[in-house]
Formats: C-alpha cells, structure tokens, sequence
C-alpha cells in the first residue's frame, strides 16, 4: 500500500490517531484493510493506548457508518445487571423493570458494539455473549422470544486473552470468534519517536480550547518527556500536559511544570518493562533528539531480541511490528 493512500484514508477517518511509528501505522493499515468488512476485530494492548480511538475509526470507515456506534465497559457494569444491560429485558422481568428496554445490543443493530474490556467478563456472561454472536439474535431477559439483530462486533482488552483461555478464565471459543482480526496497540514507551508529537498536539488542543498562551515544549521538556516510562500510556500524557498548559506561567513548557510521577520499580510496569529513565540520557548541553531515540529503538530491539532468544519473528511481536520491518531496521544499525 502507498504510504498516501494510508495518509489520505487516516486523514479523513482516524485524525486522532497521532503517530507515525512502525506499529502504529501497521494498526492503522490493518483496521483500513478491514474497516469495510463485518469482521470481528480483537484490540489489545495496555489502559491508555487508544483502543476506542482504533475502534472509533474503524467504525466511521465502514458501511455502518450512518448507524450507531455503541461502547460499553465490561468492567464498570455489576455481574447481576450484565444480561439486563446487553440484551435487554421486558417489563416486569424483575424487580424495579418498569418498563422495557431494548439493550445495548439492540441499540447497535445495524451499527458496531464495542466491548471494551472483555477480559473482564464473567464467565457466564461469556456464554451467552457466545450465543449471540453464533445465532446473531438477542432474547432479553424475562422473554422467550429470539429478537435478530445485525452488528458489528469490535472488542477491546488490556489483558492477555490466551493466557486467559489457558488459565480457564475466558473462552477459548469466545475468543477466537472475537479475534478474526487482532489489533495490537503498542505502549508509549515503545513508539518514544511519537511521545514529543503528541505531546506538542495536547499543548496545542489545550491552548485553543482554554486560551493559554503557551507555545509548546523547551528542550528540558522534551528531555523529560522522553526519560519517562508512561505507565498510562498516552491517556497519561495528555492529562499531564492539559495540567501543565492550565498552570503554567511561561510561553514554553519547561520540565518543572510536567508533573512527572517518580519512577516506579521495574517489577510494576507491564509485561517486566524497563523504565525509560534506565536508559543513558544524554547530558544536557548535548540535547541530539535523533541520536537518543536511534539509541531507544536499538536499546528496545536488543531486548526484544534477548528476550525471544534471537527468533527475530517472536522479536518483532513483542515489538508490535512486522517482522520485515525489524529485518529493515537491524540492517540500518548493522551498517
């Protein structure tokens, strides 16, 4: 695919999608690939990574389009209310069901559900999510009648859903009809080439929606910015610069006005991550923004690479990339 074939398809369906590191863009191409089809999609990665941003996107590029677009948060909704909130009820089906309601399920129909936090479904809801997937209908709680109903199905985990299915905590058959195309959002910490980006985005949305008068970021914001782990991912990011932006007192950001969280012990990050304050920071008088994120990615390949025990395949996984994108970048370092 041309790069501004992808470029012209981001622009008009996935604006908020800012990033142009190998793995974002590989997502991208993915769900464009995809968007028009009625395919489930499976979108994972860390809380914070834009997984409703990926999901929002697909959505407006599909047929669907016109219809409507339905989130729901897995984890925020009590066990005993699941069935009533995704399939519906009749009226009296229990006590305080005044009236009918249709669900959530129903509210998408003809338009996309987004299941955020699937990995956070009771196993017996699993079952009957299963059932209507399969049988594409819905029979609200307190009824007999299968009601058809035609959406399409985007879910959304920060877990790792195979290890799940191996621990017996999430359907295996579940999973695989969720996962017919899986997304793979990467954390910050692993696209460093995008953190400074964003970041000069956030100041700019703040600035226009408040009115500060502040220009962006001086070097000992780019610095530190940079040196940071960001556990939350870009959800962090933005919160932290819209604070800065409203408390701030200069045109220029400066790394006293981030409120940067001090570094957490390398045994809380996900997945054993390094912390990106471990990595040789240059000094300041010597600020080389592309030779301290050429030295990022080859630090994180390395990794990689170690840990999948030289499988340049497994390598790239972990690194949410192609393997023939990794395959490119070890030849440029190898020159």
């Amino acid at each position: 695919m041309q790069p501004s074939t992808l470029s012209t398809w981001r622009t008009q369906f996935a604006p908020e999608i800012v990033g142009d590191s190998p793995a974002i863009l590989d997502a991208l191409e993915t769900i464009q690939y995809v968007a028009g089809t009625d395919c489930s999609i499976l979108i994972t990665g860390e809380t914070g990574t834009g997984k409703e941003l990926f999901a929002r996107a697909t959505h407006r590029a599909s047929t669907r389009r016109s219809k409507a677009f339905i989130p729901v948060n897995c984890a925020a909704i009590p066990e005993s209310l699941l069935e009533s909130e995704l399939f519906g009820h009749v009226k009296g089906a229990f006590t305080g069901a005044d009236r009918a309601r249709p669900g959530r399920f129903m509210s998408a129909n003809e338009g996309t559900i987004f299941l955020d936090e699937i990995g956070d479904l009771p196993l017996s809801a699993q079952a009957k999510l299963l059932r209507v997937l399969e049988a594409r209908t819905v029979c609200p709680v307190g009824s007999d009648t299968e009601l058809p109903v035609d959406v399409r199905v985007i879910a959304a985990t920060h877990h790792n859903l195979e290890e799940m299915v191996a621990a017996g905590t999430f359907r295996a058959d579940l999973y695989f009809r969720l996962a017919v195309v899986p997304v793979c959002l990467p954390a910050l910490r692993d696209r460093a080439e995008d953190i400074l980006r964003i970041a000069e985005l956030c100041v700019a949305r703040v600035r226009e929606r408040i009115g500060r008068n502040v220009e962006g970021l001086d070097d000992s914001a780019r610095a530190a910015l940079l040196a940071y782990h960001w556990p939350g991912n870009v959800r962090e990011l933005a919160h932290l610069i819209e604070r800065a932006v409203l408390l701030s007192r200069r045109p220029r950001l400066a790394a006293g006005d981030i409120s940067l969280p001090a570094p957490q012990p390398k045994a809380k990050l996900a997945r054993g991550t390094e912390t990106m304050a471990a990595i040789a920071r240059p000094a300041p008088e010597a600020l080389d923004l592309k030779a301290a994120l050429e030295n990022l990615e080859r630090d994180l390949i390395d990794r990689a690479l170690a840990k999948a025990g030289g499988n340049r395949t497994e390598a790239a996984a972990l690194l949410g990339l192609n393997r023939t994108t990794l395959v490119e970048k070890l030849r440029k370092y190898a020159a």
